[in-house]
């Protein structure tokens, strides 16, 4: 099947396929097809803005934040980084106030890396003042 784009996420990465005739509604954002053959994978629950204390921020922005957080946390438990991460889902209560404030920050969170990604709007979370959750997936490198 033709590509328009593949790709490796640096030295002994997953593999990105950018496959032709799929939109790309924000380049350069997520990946497409991400390819691996590691029979590990991670899978991180829903992560939530809560601290350690069980303390939530008010704001999306702040939510996003104290969110990357936790996935980070949850990664570095089982000895996984950003670049890891091959999946993830997006559910927030406010699309467009996510595009706007939360974007940058959970993609700012990867930096170069591209993983897969949806991005939901949903009615209501778990407690009625949560604004944003996301769970991932990841895997070692091949």
């Amino acid at each position: 099947m033709p590509c328009h784009s593949e790709a490796t996420m640096g030295r002994d990465m997953h593999k990105i396929t950018m496959p032709d005739g799929v939109f790309e509604p924000v380049k350069g954002l997520y990946s497409q097809v991400i390819t691996t053959s590691s029979p590990i994978r991670h899978e991180i629950a829903g992560s939530l803005a809560y601290d350690a204390e069980g303390r939530l921020p008010e704001t999306l922005a702040d939510q996003c934040r104290a969110v990357m957080r936790n996935i980070d946390l949850s990664l570095q438990s089982v000895g996984m980084a950003p670049a890891n991460v091959i999946r993830m889902r997006i559910y927030t209560l406010d699309m467009d106030a996510f595009l706007k404030e939360g974007l940058p920050i959970v993609f700012g969170y990867f930096g170069e890396t591209r993983p897969t990604s949806t991005l939901v709007q949903i009615t209501r979370l778990a407690n009625p003042k949560m604004l944003v959750e996301i769970d991932a997936t990841a895997a070692p490198f091949d």
